[in-house]
């Protein structure tokens, strides 16, 4: 059970880890363009395969890098967001039954999601969230992003965290009444 739940989590990480991935490298290349920061696109960069961009001075550089960064975490709150609301909402063990009947009307059942997925996906989402803020904490103490971007996504990110841990409260509830 360990060995299908530790492949289910990896599984359930790729879509995470690409998000981010994408939505920091859009975040840099719209913040250069939408504020006008002069820089040029290195090629072979990071091994050989990605191109990388040289901002002219360090303060755009810094200004890049805030919103990419800011737009990083927020690609990982929406996501962690979004699950946590299914959870929430759409969770087998927990629907209103006046919403699963709208579902079922609608044909759309395949929206109840079992705790199995939910769980995982939220632990994923979860992690990568943490993951953001430690790296945007670490990234203010390296003086590259604003404080106020790391107090408030450690903000967020609690919040999350603690509305997951409400979500798994209620359902270890239901597995005790129902014993």
């Amino acid at each position: 059970m360990v060995a299908k739940s530790l492949i289910k989590l990896i599984d359930e990480a790729i879509f995470p880890a690409l998000t981010l991935v994408v939505a920091k490298m859009l975040g840099l290349l719209l913040s250069a363009y939408f504020l006008s920061l002069p820089f040029e696109i290195k090629t072979r960069a990071f091994l050989g395969l990605m191109p990388a961009l040289n901002f002219l001075s360090i303060s755009d550089y810094i200004k890049a890098e805030n919103y990419s960064n800011l737009a990083m975490f927020l690609a990982a709150a929406i996501g962690a967001a979004f699950i946590l609301a299914r959870a929430y909402f759409f969770h087998e063990s927990h629907i209103h039954p006046n919403l699963q009947a709208k579902l079922a009307s609608f044909n759309l059942e395949s929206i109840i999601a079992p705790s199995y997925h939910l769980y995982h996906q939220a632990l994923i989402w979860l992690i990568f969230v943490w993951m953001t803020v430690g790296f945007l904490v670490v990234s203010t103490f390296l003086k590259i992003t604003y404080p106020q971007i790391s107090i408030i996504a450690f903000i967020l990110a609690a919040n999350l965290s603690w509305i997951f841990a409400i979500d798994v409260e209620k359902e270890i509830e239901i597995t005790r009444s129902i014993e």
